[in-house]
């Protein structure tokens, strides 16, 4: 039956070889740092304390973060203006920004058109169907994520007879 001796490499000769491979080779080669590393990377670093750098990389976050919210809310009202539009709420919102015939208000217009057929086959379809696909795809995407969260991050190998 032999050894339960489960080290079927010999380490010690194989890094040898390896080793005398690398050599051949001229590897691993010594790199010389790059000329004046330490004033390259006190050049990149904040000329103020840390905590001063911290707190204005948080106000800059927050800026972007306002302006972010900001251009989306935006969107979401020009989308919800369009959406109520489309359902016959009024004029169409490119009307608001222009004639339609140019620039915003021709793209606004073009998004309109394409969208009345599309809420008008959503429409037909019926909105208890719908919400049923939202939950059940809602449902499908949390149990995917369940799953996948629970999965081990490797597998033992089984140990052979």
């Amino acid at each position: 039956m032999g050894s339960r001796d489960d080290n079927f490499v010999d380490d010690e000769r194989a890094d040898v070889a390896f080793r005398r491979l690398l050599a051949r080779s001229g590897q691993p080669a010594h790199v010389e740092p790059p000329p004046d590393i330490v004033t390259r990377s006190l050049r990149r670093l904040p000329d103020m304390p840390p905590a001063l750098a911290a707190q204005q990389a948080r106000r800059r976050a927050a800026i972007r973060r306002t302006l972010w919210a900001t251009l989306l809310s935006g969107l979401g009202l020009v989308v919800l203006l369009g959406v109520w539009s489309v359902l016959g709420g009024g004029a169409p919102i490119a009307m608001l920004f222009g004639d339609g015939a140019s620039g915003l208000s021709r793209w606004l217009l073009t998004l309109h058109l394409l969208a009345k057929p599309l809420l008008g086959t959503v429409g037909a379809l019926g909105a208890p169907l719908l919400a049923a696909g939202l939950v059940m795809g809602v449902a499908i995407a949390w149990l995917w994520w369940w799953l996948l969260r629970r999965a081990p991050a490797y597998a033992y190998a089984e140990s052979g007879p």
